[in-house]
């Protein structure tokens, strides 16, 4: 008897990728993987369709992992100007009668145990596995999401939250300088505006203000080959981010108690890996006052593998009676 076939989706606020997933002796298999970038598509249902066209296949189910909130089953996308995605809605335009709606951070931290090692890159050496402890799941992408991974029973249950949004604590004179003239411009700021890719321009120009130097039209590659020649200005700026992602992971893992393990997931703490291996860093992490101890057995990893919300989702899908 074959496995059901699930759509999957991952939406985020640049990209939009589906694949068909089923389950197999070897774990999940995804197929006719696609990036939807097509400028024309005006709504999250239009461009599952557009999908649905380019492969000509009929999934027995879907599950769609969207980057906002889920309520009632549905979602308002954070970072993207769509109309509201409503999973009622989606059954009765795509014809499925089994259609979910997640967070996408939910997908992401329910992919981490399907996934082989090899697909993680080590930051701090630990004592802790996936096998029975909790996971602490992060990732700073175009923002930036955090999810608790529970062991329950004979599988795993996801805690989904905002803690992206949680109100940025700077720890170093510079770092309030920086939030003063974050704070100036822009009002609140969050931990999602200091370390997300679509910030990043507002903090390299806040950091420009505060050290007194012109302001020049770059984008991030060329940011990064400058730090990457030696540039001091910009390795400070990928420092100081990835100093300020590791104080929120540890925020976020004293708040949830799931010291045991931390997965960081998504392009940018992929591309803050020089950064985020470096002592201060490190140190950022660890420096808890009374609580320092907290983190001691502490395992975190980088996810280098880009498909981790797609085979999460089709996890999650699996997992439902």
């Amino acid at each position: 008897m074959r496995s059901p076939v699930v759509l999957v989706g991952d939406v985020g606020g640049t990209s939009v990728r589906f694949a068909l997933g089923q389950k197999t002796d070897a774990g999940i298999t995804l197929t006719d993987i696609k990036t939807s970038s097509n400028p024309n598509i005006q709504s999250f249902s239009e461009a599952v369709q557009d999908y649905l066209k380019q492969i000509d296949a009929v999934p027995d189910m879907a599950l769609f992992a969207l980057a906002g909130p889920v309520r009632d089953d549905e979602v308002k996308l954070t970072n993207r100007d769509w109309p509201l995605v409503s999973a009622n809605d989606l059954k009765a335009s795509l014809g499925i009668e089994k259609v979910w709606l997640r967070n996408d951070f939910a997908a992401m931290a329910r992919a981490i145990p399907e996934l082989p090692e090899s697909q993680f890159e080590n930051i701090i050496p630990g004592n802790s596995t996936t096998t029975s402890k909790p996971v602490l799941v992060t990732g700073p992408g175009t923002g930036f999401g955090i999810s608790s991974l529970l062991p329950e029973g004979q599988g795993w249950r996801v805690v989904t939250g905002e803690g992206g949004h949680a109100a940025f604590a700077p720890r170093t004179d510079e770092e309030k300088q920086l939030h003063a003239v974050m704070t100036a411009t822009h009002g609140y700021v969050s931990y999602e505006m200091m370390v997300s890719g679509r910030w990043l321009i507002p903090v390299y120009e806040a950091l420009c203000s505060v050290r007194g130097r012109p302001v020049e039209k770059l984008n991030l590659q060329e940011m990064l080959q400058a730090a990457s020649q030696g540039d001091d200005f910009f390795n400070s700026l990928f420092q100081i981010r990835a100093n300020i992602l590791m104080g929120a992971i540890g925020d976020a893992a004293l708040i949830a108690g799931t010291p045991d393990r931390i997965v960081m997931t998504g392009s940018v703490a992929v591309g803050l890996l020089p950064w985020l291996n470096a002592k201060d860093a490190c140190v950022r992490l660890h420096e808890r006052g009374v609580m320092s101890d907290f983190f001691k057995p502490t395992t975190v990893d980088v996810l280098t593998s880009g498909e981790a919300p797609l085979i999460g989702a089709a996890a999650i899908a699996f997992d439902q009676p």
